[in-house]
């Protein structure tokens, strides 16, 4: 198991989550996690004190001369958890708009790889694959290479025999003037 964080997780576990913390729980700050909970479940405890316990104990009238109590209770409850869950959200929202770099600065091991393209990891993989092979890629370059001179010699050859014969061709061509021209003087 990895213990690298994203702060994409973490951002998000505070915009949908905040409420309870669950960014601070992934990201270890236990301290942080505690007083989401606290004031979640302060404000949960606060909605069932007043909502469900307190009209159940007590009679219809005190209920209804002490309804400014449940309304307040009511209030405090739903400002403790909307408090909660703002924290929570402006957290996560900071979180995600710094990013890994940021994490990384807070001193949470991030995850080097975080954010790349799989198929750039692959590509990666692939150009470490052709550095460790590239001694066979320059035995190959060298081979073509050698191929190459080797053609370049044998067009050498190739004109060394034209040359060749049209050396043969010109000593002909000589040769039979030559002739050509004994043959007119003795004509002569």
């Amino acid at each position: 198991m990895n213990n690298y964080k994203s702060a994409t997780t973490a951002g998000l576990l505070g915009i949908f989550l905040g409420t309870v913390g669950a960014h601070d729980w992934y990201l270890g700050d236990r301290k942080k996690g505690t007083i989401h909970v606290c004031l979640f479940g302060a404000g949960l405890a606060l909605i069932i004190i007043g909502d469900a316990i307190l009209p159940n104990v007590l009679s219809i009238w005190t209920v209804y001369k002490m309804m400014w109590l449940f309304n307040l209770l009511n209030w405090a409850a739903w400002a403790l958890i909307a408090a909660s869950e703002i924290w929570g959200f402006i957290d996560g929202v900071k979180i995600l708009s710094q990013g890994d770099a940021g994490l990384a600065q807070r001193g949470f091991a991030v995850n080097p790889n975080a954010g790349m393209n799989p198929n750039m990891n692959m590509n990666m993989n692939m150009n470490q694959m052709n550095n460790m092979n590239g001694m066979n890629g320059m035995n190959n370059m060298g081979n073509m290479n050698n191929m190459n001179n080797g053609n370049m010699n044998n067009f050498g050859n190739q004109n060394n025999q034209n040359n060749q014969n049209g050396q043969n061709n010109f000593n002909n061509q000589n040769g039979q003037n030559s002739q050509n021209n004994q043959n007119n003087l003795n004509n002569n």
